[in-house]
């Protein structure tokens, strides 16, 4: 699992940096959940202060403060280069991301708790938003807001015959062109680029193993004949 907010300008010559991979002291320290909603502010709508995100979550600056310099300390976050505001610091997430090794996580008893927290909230909080543009869209009274974006947003699956080596091979792949496009936009705030909305890309590349005890997946679809190729469906 991967959370990435690439900057404008990538500090590595050949590309946006890479994800910190990060272990199991900082996957704690993201696990409190006001730190995860100032991390998911900071993503959404690019650098802010304490004050400013205080507001926006009803918390108080010396709260917001506080875990905004514990995200720090773990590295999720950073002081936003350019920007002034007095006695207090802007922040935002760390160009290139984070990462983890959730599976290994898991299988740990000692961090599993943890991590199943952090994941829970991550799959939760993805599924709500994608739950909430849908039953916008499915609204038979449609907000000019609306109106002006479904056409512009989409949902496919696809769907292909890989080996496991084949799809890590495709993951890597995918997730550096993600990365070099996405980093045409970074930087841009709600103040900076008023005319935009946060757009999200939602990706999850998995197989479709059969239930145990069938030869059926666990999706309920039939088994797909091996020499059928690559099918893509809006």
């Amino acid at each position: 699992m991967t959370e990435s907010d690439r900057d404008e300008n990538p500090t590595t010559p050949s590309g946006p940096p890479p994800a910190m991979l990060i272990d199991a002291r900082a996957l704690r320290g993201l696990a409190h959940p006001l730190r995860g909603r100032l991390l998911d502010e900071l993503t959404l709508n690019g650098p802010a202060t304490a004050t400013i995100l205080g507001k926006r979550l009803g918390e108080s600056s010396g709260s917001t403060s506080y875990h905004l310099r514990q995200l720090s300390r773990f590295g999720f976050i950073e002081a936003a280069p350019g920007r002034s505001g007095g006695r207090e610091r802007w922040w935002r997430p760390r160009p290139g991301g984070w990462s983890m090794r959730g599976h290994e996580f898991l299988g740990d008893p000692e961090t599993r708790p943890v991590v199943e927290t952090v994941l829970g909230r991550y799959y939760q909080q993805r599924e709500a938003r994608f739950r909430g543009w849908t039953a916008r869209v499915w609204d038979p009274v449609q907000s000019a807001e609306v109106r002006r974006w479904k056409d512009a947003a989409s949902d496919m699956v696809s769907r292909a015959r890989m080996t496991p080596e084949e799809s890590r091979e495709f993951g890597r792949a995918l997730t550096e062109f993600v990365g070099v496009y996405m980093a045409r936009y970074q930087g841009r705030t709600p103040e900076s680029h008023p005319d935009t909305e946060n757009v999200e890309l939602q990706t999850t590349l998995f197989p479709n193993l059969p239930a145990a005890g069938t030869g059926t997946p666990s999706g309920g679809a039939p088994p797909r004949d091996p020499a059928e190729g690559a099918t893509g469906d809006d």
